[in-house]
């Protein structure tokens, strides 16, 4: 099973107030854990999917220049798959950029169930039955249905509803789906 990691990290932080990607946190840049994370889950090749006016700073990894930026997940997924579609990769690992808490077991999990449930085009975590969409695994055959879902579509729910996806549940107060949107959300911290 040949996995490619994405780094999704081309929103706006209106929310937070200034780019949140880079705040601190245990002395690096907050993107810098997902990156660690899939590392540390034995994914080498690491893409980051980002805007035009983000991608100069992300210097030291690959980029994939969003085709429409600030235009959601599924279009970053779309545009991601687009450009990766003649690598030799199966699977692609999605984590967002502002998940200070996720760690390799988790992200582990839900390739070893992406191995095991090889009829499925989506792990897709859940908490509480909600989904986790920015920490799944898409299967590189979930393209098709994107190419057509992006003409009309901005939900990945609808993504969901299209391809075969195997809904991997995770405890609700699960540290690892824990996002920062607003200053005030680190003091959640686990």
């Amino acid at each position: 099973m040949n996995v490619a990691g994405l780094l999704l990290a081309g929103g706006r932080s209106s929310r937070y107030g200034r780019q949140k990607l880079f705040e601190a946190y245990h002395g690096e840049p907050l993107y810098h854990q997902s990156i660690v994370t899939m590392q540390n889950a034995g994914i080498s090749s690491i893409y980051i999917v980002t805007n035009p006016e983000l991608a100069p700073v992300f210097q030291n990894h690959p980029v994939i220049i969003e085709e429409q930026p600030h235009g959601g997940p599924l279009r970053a997924l779309h545009t991601a798959m687009e450009k990766l579609s003649t690598e030799p990769f199966d699977w692609l690992q999605v984590l967002a950029g502002d998940v200070p808490y996720v760690d390799a077991v988790t992200v582990r999990s839900v390739l070893q169930t992406a191995h095991k449930r090889s009829d499925a085009a989506i792990i897709l975590p859940t908490t509480d039955g909600r989904f986790q969409p920015l920490h799944a695994a898409y299967h590189m055959r979930c393209l098709p249905a994107l190419r057509e879902l992006v003409k009309k579509e901005s939900s990945m729910k609808a993504l969901y509803d299209t391809v075969h996806t195997h809904h991997l549940p995770f405890p609700a107060d699960h540290p690892a789906f824990i996002n920062i949107n607003r200053p005030e959300d680190w003091r959640q911290e686990p």
